[in-house]
Parts: structure tokens; C-alpha cells; sequence
């Protein structure tokens, strides 16, 4: 006899069945409990609860996979091995395959993995609806213009079944077996021991497919009583009614059908019309009315159990249910009785897990975790890609960093760091590891370079010998072969010996929990390698498939997890959740169009396909109407869940509306906001530190005593609170440990003009790259800095007026103002040639390419340089000059801060050209090479930029007993080596290169004319204007007086560095002066500074170092 109990959620259906279950087993009498599949856990926990220890034995509980198991179990049938999601989505991918030119519309798509998996998806909905390949291609026939498309889908179809037929069955299948081999027990008038004489009660479901109805149909047929349990108001079933009961009304009218069918008596059905869930809680018994009727009677007082939070974003909603769980959890409730729903739980998983882990609240989240980012994953990725010819770089540092390799940790760092520096071809991978591991240059290889230099090369040879054999073996062979080869490559690679390494200390460090987590992943990849090969066989398929394949594999697998602890808050999906008598439940993501979700097209079954085979009455379960009624269901449960609490949220600071199924509730019942004070949203310390670093809007109040809760009685301040107290301070970088940065600086500074300008652009930058040492790591390339060492070495070695014997000019026959272009070409050539030789180990075409280009590039430089020394008083005395304590070096100047201690300032010169006059007064100069449009511009050198030339030329006149003693200052220029192109017309571009020099220069005509001797402006940092120099561009001009108030100011500036520096001022507070330094920045990620914020600008006069007079004659 079929029996339906209806009513609406919180009516009492599961307590009608378990009351029933009670009596039958007080009475002696067994009984059957069937549940959905994520239901079989918390079912027999309740059944332990509502039975106790005495009456629990008398009740078995099975889902319908369990229950067909347990039939073919006792009827025979088991063996046969059942395929999982992805392994349908593989068993497609054959039959494509086998069927080649008999499908036209779909074979474009047959090698696509995520067709596939489609493709299974359809498959499966199709056997849901009783139909088999055969009958989809007889239906086919007459769904008119779909009738192609579906005639191969049915083709497919088929195929699959044959393939499946050879190898297993799917889960449809084994219910259909199951069906059967009960209608064939009972034709023989046998009944299985484990259903004689039991009353099967069915509950949680909301719709049954054709091999449940077939397995219901022969339980109708058998046992002497069948109870269901459906969520439905009774009301008569109306034909094409969408609404919410909709659904349960339609399974109901199947279920009596099918009880005639089978020749069973259907009762009339009791039906549950109060609301018991929810009779202390009138808001809620709102909410279940509202959802099923559209209207609800008016409530005495405000519905003070329903809340409704519209949130800034999805992380402060988050924290928004952590304070008020964290409140609930104060009162007394368990965690237990609390769960947070959402639609996409992906949206929601981070946030959520982080704020739960800050307000220290256990949670469970009751969703599939894939082994699709586990190591052993990770590793046959690389593996794969390695095999379809992939990047060896990334692929085999990858490979490394996985763990499963018997490499060290110094061993991996040292291979992907040289793999970063050096980027090795395919053939330097196969050859031995020799360069320097920092790259190009004039290094010498340390005691730590050779170190891990040769963990680099012990890594090299293991992966690359380990994956060449790999490759070999893979190259045209079958499936099955391939998941042979990636085992034994990974038990070359030491993976089996390293995995249970990692197990054990995982087992010591973590617990048992992650130990045997961390073994799961490594046995689900190689089943699923297993897998792999049991399905696709010997079929002969591209490293690039087999790839695609297994990753449809990986994201189909669910490692399991089991809850650390009973009573936790339980996350769930909406569409998935299995909730055991919440009394509170916060739902999330609220928002139009997310929750209830609108439906789309899924499978591969468009709309008028599915409308074409329901004119031919199949009833297909994923039609579009039954999808919308399902959602319309699973908001309805989500909402009416809990017993005493509801709360209701949507992310609208980020422009969403709340959802427009929620309109009713809000317009009847006008939920207030949720009430979250201190305490709950800053619940633990990690909460409070959190709230206090602007987590959450405070007052001053609430800042206050919140920072005095944090406070540890009779104890130092916490590390936490200090931190938020030293940000929340007017310099948000400031060194406290003076006595600590003195040990780094020492008491004798030595900065650079360089390193000078860099503290004025940015202090923290400086305090990472010159206090701290932090160096980024270099490729080895010939980017802008390698192209500009090169340039100032080839400068070097031409113009150096005294040649050292390592000098490739040292023999030169001709001197090189005689040079003429050729001459110059091939000097060029000559020169470029033997840096790459020395400092740059690279062998490539691109190499060469660049290098020619260089070639070209420095011939035209040497050739200006030439012509402009020729026409020049000022001649070259000494190149890259040193300032410093060497023997042979410039004395640096020394500048005394007030506490005893010195800054010195050191360099190199790039070029010091002298003058001497027939009365024999010298002049000096100093030249430095650039690349792009470098302009000195004095308001930057005001600010402490663009100084280096002039703090340069200061040190060379007032060295007391050096080689420049007594020379007087003629300026500084910059010539651009590199200049930026510009746009000319073709005639003018064939022209040579048009070099441009800028800078500063003392202001009298003779050392105009010994710079530029006529005076076409060619070779001075300004032009000449009716044979004068241009009134427009006296900033490049400076009198003695001028050059004395930048050199006194320059001098301020270094002195007020070394001030600021040991004071530890180090502020994150970067000179912006028209792009931002942070653009360029290597230390962006640690510094996280945001444009805009804490910026300076230029800070100068309008015509900075002028004197009185001058500033009288401005406007």
C-alpha cells in the first residue's frame, strides 16, 4: 500500500515517520528508512537519538545507491564496477572516437574534455527519463529540424552504452539492475530477507527518476506498506502550474499511478497543515507562510527572529555572521544547531572560512574537495605538459616545488632560481648547469654561488634525465601506457619514498587528520591513473588529451573529509544542504540573480530539444520548468530551516539588489538590521586586532576600550596591539631598535649619490635595498641596465686616456680621435664583442641580433664622441674614476653629523674631462652616459633627485691633495647615449643619429666656446638663439655664486640624510614628480603602498638657487 504524507516544511513529516518507525519497533516489528545520499549520515544519527540504544537495531537506513547495492548483494550483480562522473565523461570520449565520420554536427567538439563531460551529463539526464540509446534515436525521428542533432546525439548515445556494457556500469545502471533483479525475485515468489515483512518510509525527496520509480514500483509490489513523505500543501495539482508545491504534486500523482501499476492500494494521504517548527517563533511562521501563500496574517509584535543585513561586500558580510554567531554562541547555543547556507558557496568560502578562523568559531563545510590542486596532482600535470612539449622552465621547476622528488629544499630553491636567471633553452636544459647563478656581469663565483650552482645541477640531472625517459615511452603510445609511464617516472623521481616522508611529519606536526588526508591524495591520483587506463585501454590518444581528460578526472573527485568535531557551524550549499534541525541559519548572497538562481541551458539539450521529446511524453527531469519549480524549492527550504533564527543578507555595497523573491517577507514583515556590538565582532584577540585595523567602523570609545581588553594585565603590550600602534602613528615606517640599526649602518655611512637620491625618492625603498640588503632577483638578459654596463664599459675601454694592459685597446695603432668610421665600426664591433665574450655566456640568434643592433648603436655613439672631442679644449683625463678609500682613488667627502658620526660619500665617475688654460687655470667637467631623455632638472635636485653629476663634480674640486686640486667646477652633462626616437620623415631618419646632451654649465663665454668652439649648441645642453646663448634656457647655466648655494644645499641634504636615517625614519612615503617611483619599484609587494596615499611632491622654489638678485627680477 502507498501511503503519502504531505505538508509543508517545519509540518511534522519527519516526525510522523520516525513516530511510526518507534511504534513498529516497540511493536517488534522492522522497518526501512530511505533518504537522499547526503542525508545517510545525520539520518542514522537521528535514528539513534529518537530510538536509543535498545529500539535503533530494529530501523535500517539506506539512500537508493545503498539499498540497490544491498539488493544486488543478495540477488547477485555486484562485481561489475561502477563508473564515477569523470569516467562516464571518459567513456564518451571513446565513443567519439570509434564513431569518427558518422558524426558530423558534434565532431568538431570530440576531443574537448569538457564536451565530454557534457555530453555523460546528458546522457545521464536522458537515462534518468527511462530512455535508451536506441529509443532516443527512434524519438528522434520525429522531432523534426532537432531531429539531426538529436539522431547523433542518440549515436553517442549508443556507443557509450556498448562501451559500458565491456567495462561497468553507471550509477542509473545499477539501480535499473537492482529494479530488475527484484521484479525477477519477485516473479519467482521470493522476497529478500533483509524487505520480508518491513514498511519502507521515504523522506527528503522531492522527485524521483524512472530507475528509482522502478525500484519503488517493485517495493509497491512487495511489501505490505510504503510510506513518502513530500513536501506539499494539498491542494489540488493544476495542469502547466510552475508554482512551489508544483513538483511535489506531480511525483505524488506519478506515485499513485505507479501504485496501481504495480497493484498496490494507494490511502488517501494524510496531510500536515500546522506549522510545528516554527509555533514559538510567529516571525519565522511568517516567513513559511509568506513563501507558500503570498500572504501571511498580521503579527502582534515585530518579527524579531528574522534580520535582514545588507552588507558593504562579501568579506563584511561574512563578518558580520561571525559577530553574530559569536553572540549566539555567548547565549549558549551549540554550534551545532547553526549553519550558513548559500547559493554558490564558491563566492563565500574564503571569507567565510577566515573570519570563522579569526572569531576561533569551528566549521564544517559540507562540500566535495578535489584532489585537483594536491601535489600528486600537480606533479602528473607537469608530467603531461612536459609530454606535449610544453615549457621545460616552468614545467620542471614545477615539478620540483611539488615535494615529491628526492630533492632537498636547498636543492629545489637553487634550480628555480638559476631557472629564473637564466631561462634555458630546451638544449641548456639537457646540458650541464655552468653559468654564474646571479647572472651576467663581471661576478666572481663565491663559496655560495659554487654551492648553488651545483644543487642546481644536481636537480637538472635527476628531473631531465627522469622526464626524457618518460617522454620516450609516452611518444604514440596508448592510454594505458601513459598512466604506466607517469607512475614509474614519479617512482624514479623518489615520489612513493618522499610521500610517506611527508605523511609522517605531516602525522607529527599536523595530527592524524592531515596525515591521512595528504595519503588520501596521493591514493585517489593514482587510482584515478588506474582509472585512466581501465577506460581508455589501448586507445592510442595525444599526451595533450590524456591531459585534458585526467584533469575532467581531478574535478570530478572528491577526497572526503570527515568534521574535526561534532559540534560545528556547517556551511553548506544551498542546492546540496543537508541540515539537521538548525535553530539558526544565516543565508548569504541574497542578491537578484544569484539566490534563487535563474535557470540556464544545461547538457547538451537545448530548450527545443527538450520541448520536442516532452511533445513525444517523456518526462525529462531537467526541463526548464522543473528546474525553475526545484529552485523555487530549494529557496523555500533554505528560508524555512530554522526553528528560532533567521538571518537574510546580500552584498549591496558591491550594486546588487536584494532578490525579488524576497519582497514579500520584507514588505510584510520589515525585518530589522542584525544588532552586532563589540563583544561579538571582536570576540577573540585576532578579532580585536583585526576590528581595531579598521576590520569594522568603531568610535573612539569602542577604540579605546577594545585596545584596553587587548592589554594583558601586569604585562608588556602585545605584539599585535604594538603593531597596530606604530601603523596607526603619523610615520608608518619608523625603526624603534635604534641601537640595532646602528649595528647594520655602523657609525662611518658610506652612501652613493645614487643611493642618496633614492632615500629622497623613497625612504623605505632605500631601507629595503641598501639597509636590509633585499635584492631582487635578475634575469640574465640584455635588458636596459645589462645594454647600459655594456655601453659605459665599450666608453671605457675607448676613451680611457691611460689604458690598462687588459684594455682591448691597449695596442691600438691609430689614436682615436683619428679614427675615421670605418675604423670607429669596427672598434665597435672590436669592443662589443669581447663584454659578451667576458659577461654575457649567451649563444642564441636573438642574442646575436641584439648584439648587432648594440654594435650599430655604439658605432654612431663613438663616432659623436669622436667628433666632439676633436672641436673640444675639455679632453677626457680619466674614466669610471672612483671615490673612495682605494689607493688610487678620489677622497671622499666626509660630512660630520651631530652625534659623532660620519657619512661618507663614494662613486664612480663615468668620465672627468679637464681644461687647462695657457694662464693655467683648470677646469674640470663631468660626463656621465644615459640612456632614454634623462633632464637635470633643479627642482628636483632641491628635493635631493637628480644629483649625483653635481654632488660628482663638488668631490672632485674640493679633493685637498688629490689630481683635481685647485680645479674649478665647468659643470656636469648628461649625454644621452640611448636617445628616445622621435617622429621625423623618412629623409631625416636616414640620417645619423642625433645625439643631445643636458645638464649644467658655468655660465662664461669661454668655457662655451671650449665645450662647443662653434658655438652650433651641438655640444652644450642649450642652444644658441642669433648667435647667443638662448635667453630661454638660462636653467642650464650657473654662475660660481649659483654653484656654491646648490653645493651648500647638497651638502644639507646628505647630512640631513644621515640625521634622518639613524633616527630611523624610514617612511613608505614615495616623491612623486610625475609618474610614480612604485610603478618601477622591486619592492611594491612588501611596502603595498597605494597611489595616492602618503605621496610628497616636489617641495621647491619656483627658480631654485637663484640669488637675491635674481629673485628680484621674476615677475
Amino acid at each position: 500500500m502507498l501511503q503519502l504524507v504531505l505538508g509543508g516544511s517545519g509540518s511534522g513529516k519527519t516526525t510522523l515517520l520516525y513516530h511510526r518507525i518507534r511504534t513498529r519497533a516497540e511493536a517488534g516489528q522492522k522497518s526501512i528508512l530511505l533518504v537522499p545520499e547526503q542525508f545517510t549520515s545525520s539520518t542514522e544519527g537521528r535514528i539513534y537519538r529518537e530510538l536509543g540504544d535498545a529500539l535503533s537495531g530494529m530501523v535500517e537506513s539506506f539512500s537508493f545507491t545503498s539499498l540497490a547495492e544491498k539488493i544486488l548483494s543478495v540477488e547477485g550483480g555486484t562485481a561489475v564496477q561502477t563508473l564515477s562522473d569523470a569516467g562516464r565523461a571518459v567513456l564518451v570520449r571513446r565513443a567519439l572516437e570509434e564513431l569518427q565520420d558518422n558524426v558530423h554536427y558534434y565532431y568538431r567538439h570530440r576531443r574537448s574534455a569538457a564536451f565530454c563531460q557534457m555530453a555523460a551529463e546528458t546522457i545521464d539526464e536522458l537515462k534518468s527519463a527511462g530512455l535508451s540509446g536506441q529509443q532516443l534515436y527512434q524519438l528522434a525521428q520525429g522531432c523534426g529540424p532537432e531531429s539531426g542533432k538529436l539522431s547523433e546525439l542518440a549515436l553517442i548515445f549508443q556507443g557509450y552504452e556498448t562501451l559500458l556494457s565491456r567495462s561497468g556500469m553507471d550509477p542509473s545502471d545499477r539501480l535499473e539492475l537492482a529494479g530488475a533483479r527484484l521484479e525477477e525475485a519477485l516473479a519467482r515468489g521470493e522476497v529478500p530477507e533483509f524487505l520480508r515483512d518491513r514498511e519502507v518510509f521515504i523522506d527528503e525527496f522531492d522527485t524521483f527518476n524512472a530507475p528509482k520509480k522502478r525500484l519503488l514500483g517493485a517495493m509497491l509490489a512487495a511489501l505490505p506498506r510504503v510510506t513518502v513523505a513530500l513536501c506539499d500543501d494539498g491542494a489540488p495539482l493544476i495542469p502547466g502550474d510552475v508554482g512551489l508545491f508544483s513538483g511535489a504534486k506531480q511525483v505524488a500523482a506519478q506515485l499513485r499511478q505507479l501504485a496501481r501499476k504495480s497493484g498496490a492500494e494507494a490511502a488517501a494521504p494524510q496531510l500536515l497543515r500546522r506549522d510545528l517548527r516554527h509555533r514559538d517563533a510567529p516571525g519565522l511562521a511568517a516567513v513559511t507562510e509568506l513563501l507558500a501563500a503570498g500572504s501571511c496574517a498580521p503579527l502582534d509584535a515585530p518579527a524579531q527572529e528574522v534580520r535582514l543585513f545588507a552588507a558593504p561586500s562579501r568579506e563584511e558580510e561574512a563578518r558580520a555572521v561571525a559577530g553574530s554567531i559569536r553572540r549566539l554562541m555567548r547565549q549558549g547555543v551549540r554550534c551545532g544547531k547553526i549553519a550558513v547556507v548559500c547559493r554558490d558557496i564558491a563566492k563565500y568560502r574564503a571569507a567565510i572560512r577566515y573570519e570563522f578562523r579569526m572569531a576561533d568559531i569551528p566549521l564544517y563545510c559540507d562540500e566535495p574537495t578535489t584532489p585537483e590542486f594536491s601535489a600528486p596532482a600537480t606533479a602528473v600535470r607537469a608530467l603531461l605538459a612536459l609530454a606535449r612539449g610544453a615549457d621545460l622552465t616552468e614545467n620542471l621547476t614545477t615539478l620540483a616545488k611539488t615535494g615529491l622528488c628526492q630533492l632537498t629544499e636547498a636543492q629545489v630553491c637553487a634550480l628555480e632560481n638559476y631557472a629564473y636567471t637564466w631561462s634555458p633553452s630546451a638544449a641548456a636544459w639537457r646540458a650541464k648547469f655552468e653559468n654564474n647563478p646571479k647572472g651576467f656581469g663581471d661576478i666572481e663565483l663565491t663559496a655560495e654561488d659554487a654551492e648553488n650552482l651545483e644543487n642546481a645541477e644536481t636537480a637538472r640531472a635527476l628531473l631531465v634525465g627522469a622526464v626524457d625517459a618518460f617522454r620516450a615511452k609516452v611518444r604514440n603510445a596508448n592510454a594505458e601506457a601513459i598512466s604506466r609511464a607517469i607512475y614509474f617516472c614519479l617512482k624514479e623521481l623518489g615520489a612513493e619514498e618522499q610521500q610517506a616522508a611527508q605523511v609522517e611529519a605531516l602525522r607529527a606536526s599536523r595530527g592524524i587528520p592531515a596525515a591521512e588526508e595528504a595519503a588520501r591524495e596521493w591514493n585517489v591520483v593514482m587510482e584515478l591513473l588506474n582509472e585512466m587506463a581501465r577506460l581508455l585501454g589501448e586507445q592510442t590518444v595525444t599526451a595533450a588529451e590524456y591531459e585534458d581528460l585526467f584533469g575532467l578526472l581531478l574535478r570530478s573527485s572528491d577526497l572526503g573529509h570527515i568534521p574535526q568535531t561534532l559540534d560545528a557551524v556547517v556551511l553548506a550549499s544551498a542546492g546540496k544542504m543537508r541540515l539537521d534541525d538548525p535553530d539558526h541559519v544565516f543565508v548569504l548572497g541574497l542578491a537578484e540573480g544569484e539566490f534563487p538562481t535563474a535557470p540556464g541551458e544545461v547538457g547538451l539539450l537545448t530548450h527545443a530539444d527538450r520541448d520536442a521529446l516532452i511533445a513525444q511524453e517523456i518526462e525529462l527531469p531537467d526541463c526548464f520548468e522543473n528546474r525553475v519549480v526545484r529552485e523555487q524549492v530549494c529557496f523555500y527550504k533554505a528560508l524555512t530551516a530554522p526553528a528560532k533564527g533567521l538571518w537574510l543578507s546580500w552584498p549591496k555595497g558591491q550594486g546588487l539588489t536584494l532578490c525579488a523573491a524576497l519582497e514579500p517577507i520584507v514588505d510584510a514583515l520589515d525585518p530589522a538590521p542584525p544588532e552586532l556590538e563589540l563583544p561579538d565582532l571582536a570576540a577573540t584577540p585576532a578579532d580585536g586586532l583585526d576590528c581595531l585595523g579598521g576590520g569594522w567602523p568603531l568610535t573612539d570609545t569602542e577604540r579605546a576600550s577594545l585596545t584596553d581588553a587587548l592589554r594583558t594585565p601586569d604585562q608588556a603590550e602585545p605584539e599585535g596591539l604594538k603593531l597596530l600602534h606604530r601603523m596607526a602613528e603619523a610615520a608608518p615606517r619608523q625603526v624603534h631598535d635604534l641601537t640595532a640599526l646602528e649595528a647594520l649602518l655602523g657609525r662611518r655611512l658610506r652612501i652613493s649619490p645614487s643611493q642618496l637620491e633614492k632615500y629622497y625618492t623613497c625612504r623605505y625603498g632605500y631601507f629595503l635595498q641598501y639597509v636590509l640588503g633585499l635584492r631582487p632577483r635578475k634575469r640574465a638578459e640584455l635588458s636596459a641596465d645589462q645594454s647600459g654596463s655594456l655601453m659605459h664599459w665599450v666608453l671605457q675601454m675607448a676613451l680611457d686616456p691611460d689604458p690598462a694592459p687588459d684594455n682591448p685597446c691597449a695596442g691600438m695603432l691609430a689614436p682615436f680621435m683619428e679614427l675615421d668610421d670605418e675604423a670607429m665600426a669596427q672598434l665597435a664591433g672590436l669592443l662589443v664583442d669581447e663584454y659578451a665574450k667576458r659577461y654575457l655566456p649567451e649563444d642564441t640568434a636573438r642574442f646575436a641580433y641584439l648584439l648587432s643592433r648594440l654594435k650599430k648603436s655604439m658605432t654612431s655613439l663613438l663616432c659623436y664622441l669622436r667628433d666632439e672631442q676633436r672641436q673640444s679644449s675639455f679632453k677626457p683625463v680619466a674614466c669610471e674614476l672612483k671615490i673612495g678609500n682605494s689607493e688610487d682613488a678620489v677622497r671622499p667627502q666626509v660630512y660630520h653629523l651631530s652625534d659623532g658620526r660620519t657619512v661618507q660619500l663614494v662613486g664612480t665617475v663615468d668620465r672627468a674631462d679637464e681644461w687647462i688654460e695657457e694662464d693655467g687655470t683648470r677646469w674640470v667637467r663631468v660626463v656621465d652616459y644615459k640612456t632614454g631623455t634623462k633632464k637635470l632638472d633643479l627642482k628636483e635636485v632641491y628635493c635631493g633627485l637628480d644629483c649625483q653629476m653635481l654632488l660628482y663634480l663638488f668631490s672632485l674640486t674640493r679633493d685637498p691633495g688629490g689630481r683635481f686640486t685647485g680645479a674649478e667646477p665647468a659643470g656636469v652633462l648628461y649625454l644621452l647615449a640611448d636617445p628616445a626616437p622621435e617622429s621625423t620623415t623618412r629623409a631625416n631618419a636616414a640620417r645619423s643619429v642625433e645625439y643631445k646632451l643636458d645638464g649644467l654649465v658655468r655660465d662664461e663665454q669661454k668655457l662655451f666656446r671650449a665645450m662647443d668652439a662653434d658655438e652650433t649648441g651641438r655640444y652644450l645642453p642649450f642652444s644658441y638663439l642669433r648667435g647667443a646663448p638662448s635667453p630661454y634656457q638660462k636653467d642650464k647655466r650657473a654662475d660660481q655664486a649659483k654653484l656654491d648655494r646648490i653645493q651648500l644645499h647638497l651638502d644639507d641634504l646628505v647630512t640631513q640624510m644621515g640625521e634622518q636615517l639613524y633616527s630611523g625614519r624610514i617612511a613608505a612615503e614615495p616623491l612623486v614628480t610625475g609618474r610614480s617611483p612604485c610603478q618601477w619599484c622591486d619592492y611594491g609587494f612588501i611596502c603595498c603602498h597605494e597611489d595616492g596615499i602618503g605621496e610628497r611632491a616636489l617641495d621647491a622654489p619656483a627658480k631654485p638657487f637663484e640669488g637675491p638678485e635674481e629673485k628680484e627680477e621674476q615677475p
